[in-house]
């Protein structure tokens, strides 16, 4: 581990399950996931008639703490924060809770408020999404956290007291479900949300779902469509998949429903409850689409450890592309520099009208992490690039715009004679196929046009004449080190673009 990274452990003692994770972090904030655990507790259900949770309940889970605790120490977190949730802060003996266990384990626990858990789910969406407005939807194990966002700013949250176990508990018959019921909590859910009016100010907008809940919906779906990307986080749910799921999913019997594809066993009773609730919760604020976000209420805690002040990004997408570089130091940030530039200048000599600012961005994001695979494996690093970023943390961007930055990156000049789409012809556009071939094949004749690695400094000068194009490299002597790698990928540019291309060597050295 790099001197300047720390390690934080974030415990999470929610209502459904426990979990831990820790977090390796930089100095500007940026982190990546290096452990999870997680245990079932399911503490809503052991609520007492009197709103208490009882010393027998908690003592179970004192041996999950330690064990959470020596992890911490085994992977070096130095800090560790551990937030309760709905179970403990709905009951009656909350605080007495609260003290029993920061004894017994060593550790504060803060029992998270509502707003609270509110506020760190809209952390954790806000710096995983380029979005400036919508909602939030955190469905837990006891309760249910709904936020409104607008220009990237938290504006209203409210925390209902149901979630999906205890509303199973209370509306649910062993995991079946009849008509009559599932009206029944609809109506339940529906009375709470009219007490809030600002719920009805955002139709037609976004509602991002954190919970298993909804991560067990994306699942289920990419299953059912044979989806070519295993990435939940950015998933998009529709409205007609969303009333699908409500038109089978509670008829279908418990014994069959928990043999569904994607749906682990242990949340194949509570996923009805959580569907409901998701769904009432959807058509009544008049959701446009739903979208799933991998990253919640435990990122939130982390963004309010490392920057209370400031902890809203401007740019998911720019704050990821931060991290992974700082975390992964494959090539020099000088070097990508210069290699954009000769990629901003190409391309603005040759744009069209179309996507103009998407593929400024797609080119941005592909040459900032093009070098990704050399970690891996400096001679196989185009194979090792696109499959690392097909499965990388990279936030701020679609699924297929994802697909596309992984198939740009990692282009070589074979690619040229392949059908790079097919694979995922499930999420990328009939247009895409082209476009994967010139903005990737711009992208690797800026990388070979560039000498800074070599110790030369050159400045490209290209001008567009008709199906011609002429650059002009201003370079103090001929980059003998990069002459084969030019000529390769002036080929797969050629043949990509459809151009005629004449490359001039021009001296830029300064006599004294």
């Amino acid at each position: 581990m790099n001197n300047d990274l720390n390690r934080i452990g974030i415990i999470d003692i929610g209502s459904n399950s426990i979990r831990l994770v820790i977090y390796e972090t930089t100095p500007e904030g940026g982190y990546r996931i290096i452990k999870e655990c997680k245990y079932s507790a399911r503490l809503s259900e052991k609520i007492t008639k009197e709103n208490r949770l009882e010393r027998e309940a908690l003592e179970t889970i004192v041996p999950v703490l330690l064990q959470f605790k020596k992890v911490c120490q085994v992977f070096g977190a130095a800090r560790i924060r551990t937030g309760a949730t709905a179970a403990i802060r709905n009951a009656s003996n909350s605080e007495e809770i609260a003290a029993f266990l920061s004894e017994a384990v060593s550790l504060p626990i803060e029992i998270i408020s509502g707003q609270q858990e509110a506020y760190f789910g809209f952390l954790g969406v806000i710096n995983a999404f380029d979005v400036n407005d919508g909602f939030v939807i955190d469905i837990g194990g006891g309760s249910t956290e709904i936020t409104l966002f607008q220009n990237r700013r938290y504006r209203h949250s409210i925390s209902f007291p149901f979630g999906a176990v205890n509303t199973n508990v209370a509306f649910g018959q062993g995991g079946n479900w009849n008509g009559e019921q599932v009206h029944r909590l609809e109506a339940f859910v529906r009375g709470r949300l009219e007490e809030c009016e600002w719920l009805r100010a955002g139709s037609g907008l976004p509602l991002f779902g954190l919970g298993g809940t909804l991560r067990t919906l994306g699942k289920i779906d990419q299953k059912r469509r044979n989806y070519s990307l295993p990435n939940s986080h950015g998933y998009t749910l529709s409205t007609e998949t969303i009333k699908r799921f409500m038109e089978t999913m509670p008829a279908m019997p418990y014994d069959k429903r928990k043999n569904l594809e994607g749906l682990s066993k242990n949340r194949a009773d509570i996923i009805v409850t959580g569907l409901i609730i998701f769904h009432t919760v959807y058509q009544y604020i008049g959701a446009g689409r739903a979208l799933i976000s991998g990253e919640g209420l435990r990122e939130g805690m982390l963004h309010d450890l490392l920057e209370p002040e400031h902890p809203v990004r401007a740019s998911a997408l720019e704050y990821s592309l931060v991290t992974l570089q700082r975390l992964n130091k494959e090539a020099s940030a000088d070097f990508l520099t210069d290699v954009h530039k000769n990629a901003q200048s190409l391309y603005s000599t040759l744009k069209g009208e179309s996507d103009e600012k998407e593929q400024e961005m797609l080119i941005y994001v592909s040459v900032m992490l093009y070098r990704l695979g050399a970690n891996i494996n400096y001679y196989q690093s185009k194979r090792h690039t696109r499959y690392w970023l097909m499965n990388s943390p990279i936030r701020g961007l679609t699924h297929r715009q994802l697909v596309l930055c992984s198939m740009i990156a990692s282009y070589s000049t074979k690619s040229r004679k392949q059908k790079l789409s097919t694979e995922h012809k499930d999420i990328l556009l009939s247009s895409d196929e082209e476009r994967i071939h010139k903005l990737g094949s711009l992208v690797q004749l800026s990388a070979a046009l560039d000498s800074g690695e070599t110790g030369m400094e050159q400045e490209i000068k290209p001008r567009l004449k008709g199906a011609s194009l002429d650059i002009e490299l201003l370079v103090c002597q001929r980059p003998l080190l990069k002459l084969e790698e030019i000529d390769n990928a002036l080929k797969a540019f050629k043949n990509a673009w459809g151009l005629k291309v004449k490359l001039e060597y021009t001296s830029n050295c300064q006599h004294p």
